[in-house]
């Protein structure tokens, strides 16, 4: 499985490190299916000039049942040494449409310079090292991780969309105050015949880790929900009614890009659900909470 950490660090300029590793390059020159093809020869008199298009594919693992995460897409030329220069274009839903630019020679072994990138790896810089993995029958597996750092870009438009709460009127309200949340990494809900209270762990644009709540009553019993580093939340819903004369969530169920995870608490009263366009995820919570968990809101943000 692929491990992706970015962490904020202190510098001239507030900044993100990239660390990702245990990513797998598919080069794959022959075969019933290639990804790359030559589009000028060598110069019969120097054996320069050769240049190939490829688009390489980058798995999080080398086996068979590994998820495609990003493709490297660009020239290689032959100038000595294969001139490396292309994109990696991610195609995991956390970093979708994002891009590192890179140049560097060889494919098999050495290091790739990261010179640019675009979307949450704006401005990149740093190095990808390789590691010559497998021969296979069409090609190689390359092993890839890479240590880099690009800036936070101040004044960029904030995409965080803020809605609801759902539930009853009662109750104090509760929001995350010490940073805007970028993307879930946990969520907690305690329950019994209602939902008692919910926390959550999230990170920050900076890359920083966060912990909110839990919000609500101490009762209940606590389940966990823990999302992979591709995993994101695509919808919330539940139901709100009566409960010794307080209206509160009576269960909390959230859908993932992977699985879904409760019905938490007892489906009894008004049914709700958070309406999440595709292409977004919903990165953190905001509620109004008691003895029980009153209300409960969401934000999303484009993916």
């Amino acid at each position: 499985m692929a491990n992706f950490q970015i962490t904020p660090r202190s510098a001239l300029v507030e900044g993100k490190e990239l660390n990702f590793s245990n990513l797998f390059l598919f080069h794959t020159p022959i075969g019933s299916s290639p990804n790359q093809s030559a589009i000028t020869e060598a110069n019969a008199t120097t054996g320069l000039g050769r240049t190939v298009v490829h688009n390489w594919l980058i798995y999080d693992g080398p086996g068979s049942n590994a998820t495609l995460v990003a493709r490297a897409q660009g020239l290689h030329t032959y100038a000595g040494n294969w001139q490396n220069s292309f994109s990696i274009v991610f195609e995991v839903e956390r970093f979708k449409g994002s891009t590192l630019q890179v140049m560097g020679i060889s494919v098999e072994e050495g290091e790739w310079a990261i010179v640019g990138g675009t979307g949450q790896f704006a401005m990149a810089n740093g190095v990808i090292y390789k590691r010559f993995h497998e021969q296979r029958s069409d090609g190689n597996t390359i092993e890839l991780t890479a240590h880099g750092f690009c800036p936070m870009l101040k004044g960029a438009p904030s995409l965080l969309t803020k809605l609801g709460p759902w539930g009853g009127n009662g109750g104090t309200e509760e929001d995350t105050t010490e940073a805007a949340p970028k993307g879930l990494e946990s969520i907690t809900v305690f329950s019994g015949d209602v939902v008692d209270s919910i926390g959550f762990s999230y990170v920050d644009q900076a890359g920083k880790k966060h912990t909110a709540g839990p919000w609500g009553g101490p009762g209940g019993s606590p389940r966990q929900i823990q999302l992979a580093p591709s995993e994101y939340v695509k919808e919330v819903s539940g139901t709100f009614g009566d409960y010794y004369g307080v209206n509160v969530i009576t269960s909390l169920t959230f859908v993932t890009s992977l699985k879904t995870h409760g019905p938490f608490g007892q489906e009894d009263g008004t049914p709700f659900t958070v309406p999440v366009q595709k292409n977004s995820g919903i990165v953190g919570f905001h509620a109004r909470g008691g003895k029980f968990l009153d209300a409960i809101g969401v934000y999303v943000r484009p993916l």
